[in-house]
C-alpha cells in the first residue's frame, strides 16, 4: 500500500478517510487514495505547501436598494408596508407574521421585473 502524505497545517490537525461510491478520500481535501487506505498509510509532511486561494475574479455585485411599498389589503380597507432592505423582505401583513416564508405581497413584488437593483 502506498504512503501518502498532507500537508502538516491547521486544516489537517484531524482528517477522515472517506468511502464513496466514487472513490476513497482523505478528508479534508477530498485527496484521492486507493481503497483499503488506513491512518496508517498517511503521514504529515512540511513539504507541502498549501497556496491561499485568492477572490475570485469578476464584477461585484452591487448591494440591492433598499425599497418600501404600500399594497392594499385583499378587501381593500387597509394596506400593508412590504419592504426590501439589504436585500430581505419583510412585509407587515397577517399572513407574513402567522407564516413562515413570504407572504403574497412579496411574492408579487419580488417577481416583477422592473423593480431597482
Amino acid at each position: 500500500m502506498a504512503k501518502y502524505k498532507i500537508p502538516r497545517h491547521r486544516v489537517f490537525q484531524t482528517f477522515g478517510i472517506v468511502k464513496t461510491l466514487n472513490g476513497t478520500y482523505i478528508c479534508p481535501g477530498w485527496i484521492p487514495v486507493e481503497d483499503g487506505t488506513t491512518r496508517d498509510d498517511v503521514e504529515f509532511s512540511d513539504d507541502i505547501i498549501i497556496e491561499p486561494v485568492s477572490d475570485s475574479v469578476g464584477v461585484k455585485p452591487e448591494p440591492q436598494k433598499d425599497l418600501e411599498f404600500k399594497v392594499p389589503s385583499s378587501n381593500g380597507k387597509s394596506e400593508y408596508l412590504v419592504k426590501r432592505q439589504r436585500g430581505l423582505w419583510s412585509c407587515n401583513c397577517p399572513a407574513s407574521t402567522f407564516r413562515r416564508g413570504s407572504c403574497k405581497h412579496i411574492k408579487e413584488l419580488e417577481t416583477k421585473e422592473n423593480l431597482p437593483i
